[in-house]
């Protein structure tokens, strides 16, 4: 229990247990070589359905032929430390420090190691424990959410069926999910490609369950230079325009102080396993080699300023769940 509570503080860390029910946990690293030729996503994490059957998985997501490959493990498989994020699956290892594959299923081998280091998280606080903010002390979230890691460079290299892939100088992202279930519906996109170095977009809108109802809620991080902009619910910001084309979503943010602007504008993506009551049945369409153009506007009585205008590249775009609920706003 102590663990559990301590854990709050610590969203990279394992916050399960060893025996669940209808529950899911994963972790999502994207990494992109120095060239950007080669877009990964692998995602490490275990699912335990309502009568308590577990496996541990890796789901592993090549962007640029948009082919996904899920590796199923034991449970058994499974190990995690108590005091800090550092969990294995088999031979497979993830942490804050490192990536390292062993992977041989299904014809597919990948193996090799990649160090990340000096993560960016999404600032954790007494009262603000990340991007969850106070909704993380709530016990009964469909699903929760950390940032890990918004930009850092990548250190080592991978052999996927006898071809090396140098990831020395690219870039690393690093998120997590967990709880019950995925949202009823959702759209989340990121992007840590920028001509500005030291720049990185996380945003994302949901239907959230909530006492016997739901609302949409909606949280947008954008990190400049050492500093997160934050646009979300807790925040009082407000989602001035939604809009879902066929080929581009577009996102307005506003608060007091700032707008945010957000074109995300579609790629080739995939089905990826996602969880139903912790049960990885669902699928959500993702796609690791979008674009993304955003602004953020800065309010003044003599005018407008532009902090930052720019497009993202190697941008993740995940749409979700009963996406054509969502009314949109013009």
């Amino acid at each position: 229990m102590f663990r559990r509570f301590r854990n709050i503080w610590k969203p990279a860390n394992y916050q399960g247990k060893r025996k669940m029910r209808s529950y899911f946990e994963g972790w999502y690293f994207k990494i992109v070589d120095k060239k950007e030729e080669n877009i990964y996503a692998i995602i490490p994490g275990v699912s335990f359905e309502k009568d308590g059957k577990a496996i541990s998985f890796i789901q592993f997501f090549d962007g640029k032929k948009a082919v996904m490959n899920f590796f199923e493990y034991d449970f058994s498989d499974f190990q995690f430390s108590k005091k800090s994020f550092d969990v294995s699956i088999g031979e497979n290892r993830f942490n804050s420090e490192f990536i390292e594959l062993n992977i041989n299923k299904d014809n597919y081998k990948i193996k090799g190691r990649i160090k990340h280091s000096n993560l960016k998280n999404w600032p954790v606080k007494a009262f603000s424990p990340g991007v969850m903010s106070w909704y993380r002390f709530v016990p009964f979230m469909e699903c929760y959410h950390g940032v890990l890691g918004f930009d850092h460079v990548l250190e080592g290299e991978l052999e996927i069926n006898a071809n090396k892939i140098d990831f020395t100088g690219g870039k690393g992202y690093i998120e997590k999910d967990y709880g019950r279930s995925f949202p009823h519906y959702y759209l989340w996109l990121q992007s840590n490609h920028f001509d500005t170095p030291d720049t990185s977009l996380m945003a994302s809108f949901a239907k959230i369950p909530w006492i016997g109802s739901a609302f949409d809620g909606y949280v947008a991080g954008f990190y400049y230079k050492g500093k997160v902009y934050r646009f979300t619910n807790y925040t009082g910001a407000k989602l001035t325009k939604l809009n879902i084309g066929e080929k581009k979503i577009v996102m307005h943010f506003a608060d007091r102080k700032r707008r945010l602007e957000i074109e995300a504008h579609k790629s080739e993506g995939v089905d990826l396993a996602s969880p139903i009551e912790g049960s990885m049945t669902g699928r959500i369409l993702e796609s690791i080699t979008a674009q993304v153009d955003i602004k953020l506007v800065e309010f003044n009585r003599k005018g407008d300023k532009v902090i930052f205008e720019g497009r993202g590249r190697n941008a993740g775009l995940d749409i979700g769940g009963k996406v054509e609920e969502i009314k949109e706003i013009s």
